[in-house]
């Protein structure tokens, strides 16, 4: 299944995020998801989730062009990472999706009209899509409430949270 028409390159703070929230797995499953090799080689770890679990994430290969023209990028875009260079020229050179929580490289991609989507957005296509019920997205919303380590402002996951049990009662 997937939850939108394009591929999706994901970044380790969205992994992280979706194995706080307790539904990493629905998206590692999804027929749409890709990390780069780079991306899963050098920086997930213990921290970033359930290594078995990440492990099954189908796997996008960089080129050699595109290492050669993030090495390039680095020297002008110095506040990106490698890492995170490599995810945008990734998603733009399949016309994907980026999935980052990353605010700089939101920007960044948005600026070169690249499409990005953040860790609710994703959430609340997953439910859209039945990969996960109402009553589970809530709950992800909620243990990301209760997450020390994610950037997502209270606010937003409470609008979300609102607009999904409005969902709930609607149904």
């Amino acid at each position: 299944m997937n939850i939108t028409a394009k591929i999706i390159i994901t970044d380790t703070n969205i992994i992280t995020d979706l194995n706080s929230a307790n539904i990493l797995e629905e998206f590692v499953n999804l027929d749409n998801v890709y990390i780069s090799d780079m991306v899963k080689n050098d920086e997930i770890n213990a921290k970033t989730g359930n290594i078995e679990l990440i492990n099954k994430f189908k796997v996008i290969t960089s080129s050699s062009t595109q290492l050669i023209e993030v090495s390039n990028l680095s020297i002008a875009e110095k506040k990106l990472s490698p890492y995170d260079l490599l995810n945008y020229v990734i998603a733009r050179d399949n016309n994907g999706i980026l999935a980052t929580g990353d605010n700089r490289l939101k920007r960044y991609a948005e600026s070169k009209k690249i499409e990005v989507i953040r860790t609710l957005k994703i959430i609340k296509l997953m439910q859209e899509r039945g990969v996960i019920t109402c009553e589970k997205a809530i709950n992800a919303c909620h243990l990301l409430k209760t997450c020390r380590t994610t950037r997502i402002p209270e606010e937003d996951i409470n609008n979300l949270i609102d607009i999904l049990e409005d969902t709930s009662v609607a149904v």
